[in-house]
């Protein structure tokens, strides 16, 4: 089987495969080109598997590291359970030092699947729904400029600004990112601003009459920004009659401004698992206590750059890191284990993480614990499936 990247003229073969994959439409005449790179799979010069593949950057505990997303995983089905995409996601691991990718992300189908390949759940986030009478308490607000393409690079540092709040939160460079045409997509983005002109906050949304006004991004840096959307968003209570907010987890801004009100209703939202590529440069990126601390972790990973005994010394948010193919260790993690102790930010301690598959507490690992507190964090871009 040979695994590699296709060429432009296999873009029509793989729209085949993820068609009879995913049970959708061909047509011929508008599936032969794609927009990122494609890892395939080959069985006797037939395409039998793919993955797109995304390059992206997203903060870490304020470092940018780089990450890559893979979207739209599939095989056909007279070919599955052949290897195909497990030598996709193979080749994925082995050259993430040749990219630089730090993590990688997917929407899971399965994460019992995924977890194969070392992925494990992150963000648990969901949608928060609020009827617009419940929320009459916030001023009207018009404090807004709607964007159009123009305001590309304030948008752009307004957005990594945001993100640099949160781990995990990618950054944006282009109007890929963004509808810089709101009229033609009834696809809405607007900029909030602060009493001296300076934008601190965006929101972007389209609606579903009679029912509900539905927004997909919400980032801001001030209390004040927020309600000032929130305030503008108001000014469509009557043409629907809710407030649907994606992609939200417990304690984001939006989450926090409506716990004290009655008739909220919470859903669960899509799901993002997430695999550590790079595990010596995530305890080097990672924010440590000022109070000193030592733990020795051991990684149970298949691969070998992560794999062995990470001895990890801390104090005056400095860290020296070793590494050793074996020996004692305070707490053992699979990389799934990993993923979700080190990404998911859900500050677990001892006792909580010891009901989580693969991980194995030996010693004192209250040190490790102190280094990986609860973290805001939230995986969201707009430019690949979910």
């Amino acid at each position: 089987m040979e695994i590699r990247y296709i060429t432009p003229e296999e873009a029509i073969d793989y729209h085949r495969v993820s068609a009879a994959s995913f049970i959708f439409k061909f047509n011929a005449e508008e599936d032969n080109t794609v927009n990122c790179p494609v890892l395939a799979a080959f069985d006797d010069k037939r395409l039998i598997a793919g993955v797109e593949i995304y390059d992206f950057t997203c903060n870490y505990c304020g470092n940018i590291l780089n990450a890559v997303v893979l979207s739209g995983v599939c095989s056909i089905p007279e070919c599955r359970r052949q290897g195909g995409v497990r030598k996709i996601f193979e080749e994925v691991a082995r050259t993430a030092d040749e990219h630089g990718w730090v993590f990688g992300f997917l929407h899971p189908f399965s994460i019992e699947y995924y977890e194969k390949f070392g992925f494990a759940n992150l963000n648990r986030m969901f949608t928060v729904k609020v009827p617009f009478a419940r929320l009459k308490h916030i001023p009207f607000s018009t404090d807004v400029e709607l964007f159009d393409g123009s305001q590309i690079e304030e948008l752009c540092e307004l957005h990594n600004k945001c993100a640099m709040n949160e781990n995990l939160m990618t950054m944006r460079e282009d109007v890929k990112h963004f509808c810089a045409t709101p009229l033609e997509e009834a696809d809405y983005t607007y900029i909030h601003r602060d009493s001296t002109g300076k934008a601190d906050g965006y929101v972007r949304f389209t609606i579903s009459r009679p029912e509900e006004l539905r927004v997909e991004d919400l980032y801001v840096l001030t209390p004040d920004a927020l309600k000032g959307i929130i305030g503008f968003l108001r000014t469509y209570d009557g043409i629907v009659k809710t407030l649907l907010v994606r992609k939200q987890y417990q304690g984001s801004p939006f989450s926090c401004l409506v716990d004290r009100i009655d008739e909220v209703k919470y859903s669960s939202d899509s799901t993002v698992a997430g695999r550590i590529y790079n595990l010596q440069k995530l305890l080097e990126s990672n924010t440590y206590p000022d109070a000193y601390g030592k733990f020795r972790l051991k990684s149970i990973d298949p691969l070998e750059r992560n794999s062995g005994i990470f001895t990890v010394e801390y104090e005056n948010g400095n860290v020296k890191i070793t590494r050793e193919a074996d020996g004692d260790y305070d707490i053992a993690l699979t990389a799934p284990a990993a993923a979700r102790l080190m990404l998911a930010g859900e500050g677990h301690t001892a006792q909580t993480a010891s009901y989580i598959d693969g991980v194995e507490i030996k010693g004192n690992a209250d040190d490790f614990f102190r280094a990986f507190p609860y973290r805001a964090t939230r995986f969201a871009d707009s430019t690949w499936s979910e």
